[in-house]
């Protein structure tokens, strides 16, 4: 059973988040104008009708974004089209509860003497069309960013199936004929390089989008350890990991094709090997990943391919953090490296802390 966790492809945006509710406020301000501009022929000056018109707009719009708000997990958790039916309905109650508080406060307190409730009828009829249709238009934008987001979505994980599944031959092949060798002659580091490949395995089937870094940087070691079995003291690892970052967040089969990427391309076309460097460390909120490794040097014969696991990875981490990570390819003359800067939710600054 695939693990799901990634909210990227919910229907309605987290409308508790600052960017979704400044871009609320800005069209709501957008349709104010509009709508000002549409009776400009009035009696009434156009400024003083945007101020009256912004603010009943905008609090339709904030009171509107507050149960949604509220409502956002709930409604997620429905089908996208009850969901969006729901959203409408809650829009179109709000913006006749305040049109009707509004009718009935210009009524009472400010003309009393001059109650005409044909005015007030068409009042309410005519904000309740608009608000029909600005939220129909809107909800409309949702669906279609949604199916976009699905669309992206299946492709990455057709890219992540595809990873997955060139992980098992290339390791089955390699660790099968170093344990094969080592049976005879070193029978406790064969089971040792079985269990390895067993734990490779474990991980690498396990259909999920998201593990934690303590289990990228095991599945990471038991990798290498089957690669030293190849490699033999051609193979050095330097290990930097800042402590406190076990349990972050990260998107699933992140660190191990770096680590990959590494020894394939720098370690094994150097006769004379290296050194692969890991590091994991927490800056201004961030996960700071950095896989560095030498170059194969004039002489050897490059592997083609180097690039397919950094674009795969970027494509990945763009759905999974919606543009807030960031991945740095570089490259002198001597190494090659590839930074990983992921953000932190408020439960991994919690285990940072202790």
């Amino acid at each position: 059973m695939r693990e799901e966790g990634n909210p990227s492809t919910q229907f309605l945006p987290d409308f508790c988040r600052d960017g979704t509710l400044l871009l609320v406020i800005l069209m709501a301000e957008l349709l104010a104008v509009i709508l000002t501009l549409a009776h400009s022929g009035t009696s009434i000056s156009f400024w003083r009708a945007l101020a009256l018109t912004s603010l009943f707009i905008q609090w339709i719009a904030l009171g509107s974004i507050a149960l949604l708000c509220r409502l956002g997990p709930w409604l997620n958790r429905r089908p996208p089209a009850v969901a969006a039916m729901i959203a409408y309905a809650i829009v179109i109650l709000v913006t006749l509860s305040l049109s009707t508080l509004t009718a009935l406060f210009l009524d009472w307190v400010v003309h009393p003497d001059q109650v005409d409730l044909s005015f007030d009828l068409q009042f309410l009829l005519r904000n309740t069309l608009i608000s029909a249709i600005v939220t129909a238009v809107g909800l409309r934008y949702m669906y279609v960013q949604h199916d976009w987001k699905r669309s992206i979505e299946a492709r990455t994980g057709a890219r992540l199936a595809a990873l997955q599944a060139r992980i098992r031959p290339h390791f089955l092949f390699n660790s099968m004929n170093s344990i094969a060798a080592l049976i005879r002659s070193r029978p406790l580091v064969a089971e040792s390089a079985v269990l390895d490949l067993a734990s490779v395995f474990r991980s690498v089937l396990v259909e999920r989008d998201w593990s934690s870094l303590e289990e990228e940087l095991e599945l990471s070691k038991h990798y290498l350890a089957l690669e030293a079995l190849r490699l033999g003291d051609r193979l050095n690892i330097e290990w930097h990991i800042e402590p406190g970052l076990a349990n972050t967040r990260m998107p699933a089969l992140s660190l191990q094709p770096l680590v990959e990427n590494a020894v394939y391309h720098g370690i094994q076309p150097r006769p004379a090997g290296g050194t692969i460097s890991i590091s994991a460390r927490c800056a201004s909120s961030k996960l700071i990943i950095r896989v560095e490794n030498p170059l194969p040097g004039q002489t050897a014969v490059p592997h083609s391919g180097n690039g397919i696991a950094v674009n795969n990875l970027k494509e990945r981490l763009a759905l999974a953090y919606q543009g807030d990570a960031r991945l740095v390819v570089v490259q002198d003359a001597e190494r090659f490296s590839v930074q990983l800067s992921l953000p932190m939710d408020a439960t991994d600054a919690r285990d940072d802390r202790g």
